[in-house]
């Protein structure tokens, strides 16, 4: 692991040690805050005694580290998503795993899939060409303009995320529907409401049908001129938006996706876009992360990319959580935003 700056000194062993593990470039600053909350954060080449930690701080973690360390007791997540802590073989049983649950993050979101959206319904990059061609050109318009109430906005994933964008969407005046893979009864503590970068419980939002369930699937597609991918990355989701899929969206749509990478068939994408059936796509992840120069993806005139930003993670409100939950694991008392392992969110 790359280190991008210096920790204030090396952390002596002891049952309090704290692994942080990322290789993000803002790790230090990371380091830094959690420090400053009283965490005795240290990285992993920084453990004298792995068998002493209790709590571990990170994104991506490998099924090697996590198993040296027999006395493991939770996992925080330094994003909403965990579908990266999770996986098969990852884990070891009996640990707990937290996320991140912020409200700024949704807000983040909403503002995002709002943008992409209105880059679809205003055919902005068409303008956009047009501009770098200096032709002066209404018709792209075709001299009738798209109101918002015509524009049927499908979400997929209604938790947090999900939620944020719809009341955003609907406070517009966008026809919004959602999907969500299972029903369940919202929580409390939200931990179980998050969606992409977080999880899927159904609750409502005035003015969206909730579609659920795979036998509802293709009729929330089939309404949806424009499709958001907000979901969890789990074992059911993943490549969900495939050919088939994107053989019910309706002829012209776009797709959107700030979820996962791989809930995408990339290649099926190129094809419904190369084919015109699909107008454009508007991507934020990518099944592999930096995207790779050579990918198809970067050159395709009908796709806009976006380096995962559409919801950053605000460094001092995830250290307050996950120090929080620090203190609670320390003090033994129950853990906030729990993991619903089984469930994948």
């Amino acid at each position: 692991m790359t280190q991008t700056g210096a920790s204030s000194g090396t952390t002596s062993a002891g049952s309090d040690q704290v692994l942080l593990f990322c290789d993000w470039l803002n790790r230090q600053q990371w380091y830094d805050h959690f420090r400053a909350a009283s965490v005795p954060v240290a990285w992993p080449e920084e453990i004298q005694n792995w068998a002493a930690v209790r709590y571990a701080i990170g994104w991506n973690f490998t099924a090697e580290v996590l198993s040296k360390m027999p006395g493991l007791r939770a996992i925080a997540s330094m994003g909403a998503g965990v579908d990266h802590a999770i996986g098969p073989g990852i884990i070891p049983h009996g640990v707990e795993v937290v996320r991140i649950v912020d409200p700024l993050m949704a807000q983040r979101m909403a503002t995002w899939v709002m943008w992409a959206v209105i880059n679809f319904q205003r055919k902005m990059d068409m303008y956009g060409k047009a501009q770098a061609e200096r032709r002066w050109d209404k018709k792209i318009e075709n001299l009738k303009p798209w109101d918002n109430g015509e524009v049927r906005v499908g979400i997929m994933g209604f938790g947090v995320m999900g939620q944020a964008s719809a009341r955003l969407l609907v406070a517009a005046g966008y026809n919004v529907a959602a999907w969500a893979r299972t029903r369940r009864t919202p929580t409390p503590t939200l931990a179980e409401d998050m969606d992409a970068n977080g999880g899927g419980a159904v609750a409502s939002v005035e003015g969206v049908h909730v579609y659920v369930g795979r036998d509802e699937l293709r009729q929330f597609v089939e309404r949806s001129d424009i499709l958001v991918c907000l979901l969890p990355l789990t074992p059911e989701t993943e490549g969900i938006i495939n050919g088939e899929v994107l053989g019910w969206l309706p002829a012209g749509s776009g797709v959107i996706n700030a979820a996962r990478g791989r809930h995408v068939d990339e290649a099926a994408l190129i094809k419904a876009l190369d084919e015109g059936h699909v107008a454009g796509a508007i991507l934020d992840v990518f099944a592999t992360e930096p995207l790779p120069p050579e990918s198809l993806l970067w050159s395709h005139p009908r796709i806009r990319i976006t380096p995962h930003v559409s919801s950053i993670t605000d460094v001092p409100n995830a250290v307050a959580q996950i120090s929080e939950n620090y203190r609670r694991l320390v003090s033994g008392l129950p853990l906030l935003n729990v993991v619903n392992k089984a469930a994948g969110y």
